[in-house]
């Protein structure tokens, strides 16, 4: 019967914990106040897979008989609250990847900036936290599917994961640690086992190799890769994730103009190729500023 209590009182709550979010969504389109727009629209997600959680729950404990017709509703609330799940993952995702990026910048690119990106390989360590803590979530729901079917409650205990927290805050500080920032008077590499960074003019590289990915999935992504004098390599576009400064907001890949302005005006060798241009799948006046980048020699 405690089940049954919270699971009710716990729709209740979280009906009046979504209407907030869904008013304050309401009156910001009524008045045509769209500055924060996305932040509502996200709490709103939020509110109704809260809402769809706790029906799931009481639609379980309801539907005792196993009528038919309640059953087929219960399974539609549970995808549909699956799905919720999913859009409040990649969002949190996002925020968590945005964070990372305010992190990088107040403590490492506090310099006037042309880019600051995370270095590749470390970049995809990013999706490895994604896939470990989707994988602890799917254990959690799996568990809870398996105690509610055996009638053994509705509210199993999220145990926090120890082994999951040391794997995790490692791996966190070497995604935020592992940065090059470029800028107008040189390349700064920092890493997790070099927080001071080391700095390299334009005339520390020795050779760009440029242009686009010409077959596999990632086909049309333009790469932009330079080894420095003293044998090491980093790659500033594609597969790294980066992150422009703000002057170029309303100018996409201008960026990388000026970088190859800044690299080869100290007389680099350069590897180019437009092959695999023709997959570029964007405006042409941002094909033309990459392909103005491939041909500057």
């Amino acid at each position: 019967m405690k089940d049954v209590k919270y699971i009710k009182y716990g729709l209740f709550s979280s009906i009046l914990i979504a209407l907030g979010p869904i008013l304050w969504l309401f009156m910001n389109i009524y008045h045509k106040n769209y500055e924060s727009i996305v932040l509502n629209i996200i709490f709103v997600i939020i509110g109704i897979t809260l809402v769809f959680y706790n029906l799931r729950n009481y639609s379980k404990i309801y539907n005792k008989k196993r009528n038919i017709a309640l059953d087929l509703l219960s399974h539609i609330i549970s995808f549909i609250y699956y799905i919720l799940l999913l859009v409040v993952m990649v969002i949190a995702f996002i925020g968590f990847y945005i964070g990372i990026n305010l992190i990088q910048e107040k403590l490492f690119a506090k310099r006037e900036y042309l880019i600051y990106l995370i270095k590749s390989p470390y970049s995809y360590l990013l999706f490895v936290i994604l896939t470990i803590v989707a994988s602890r979530i799917g254990m959690f729901l799996y568990r809870e599917e398996k105690l509610s079917s055996m009638n053994k409650g509705l509210f199993p205990r999220l145990k926090i994961d120890k082994v999951l927290i040391l794997t995790i805050i490692p791996l966190i500080y070497i995604i935020i640690t592992s940065v090059v920032v470029v800028t107008e008077d040189g390349i700064y590499d920092y890493s997790f086992y070099n927080l001071k960074g080391n700095k390299y003019s334009y005339s520390d590289v020795e050779y760009v190799n440029t242009g686009f990915v010409d077959s596999g999935r990632n086909k049309g992504e333009f790469f932009y890769n330079i080894e420095l004098k003293n044998g090491i390599k980093l790659e500033l576009a594609h597969p790294s994730m980066a992150q422009p400064s703000e002057k170029y907001d309303y100018d996409s890949w201008q960026e990388y103009v000026d970088i190859d302005k800044y690299v080869m005006n100290s007389g680099v060798k350069k590897d180019s190729s437009e092959k695999g241009s023709n997959y570029v799948q964007m405006d042409k006046m941002y094909i033309d500023k990459l392909l103005n980048v491939v041909r500057n020699k």
